[in-house]
């Protein structure tokens, strides 16, 4: 190695990130850094990424956690129905049959006493 070559070090490389992919926990993070109120310069100087990527990044992120909360757990819904409609309709069908031969039996059963 020459004198005025220099190596690239651990202090380097954290600024090196402009153009480097991040991990989801990384990106997380970072964002999870921004919503606890640090300084969004602090977070991009940190990381070295632009101001504008960790805007993104949090807006997905809201986003993302805006569209699983609008999603109610606690009310049933009508997938339930739509889910199990073959086999209520089953059921109701079955139970409509059952019907149909307790009143038949009822009749018939009606006749034989009367003779």
């Amino acid at each position: 190695m020459e004198p005025n070559e220099q190596t690239l070090g651990p202090a380097v490389s954290r600024h090196d990130h402009r153009h480097s992919r991040f991990t989801s926990h990384e990106k997380i993070d970072a964002v999870l850094r921004l919503l606890k109120g640090e300084s969004v310069e602090t977070v991009s100087d940190e990381l070295g990424v632009t101001i504008g990527r960790l805007e993104r990044w949090k807006d997905s992120f809201v986003s993302a956690g805006s569209a699983e909360l609008a999603e109610r757990t606690d009310v049933p819904s009508n997938r339930w129905v739509a889910k199990h409609f073959g086999s209520v309709w089953q059921w109701i069908w079955l139970l409509a049959a059952l019907v149909a031969i307790i009143s038949i039996l009822s009749v018939y059963m009606q006749r034989g006493t009367g003779d």
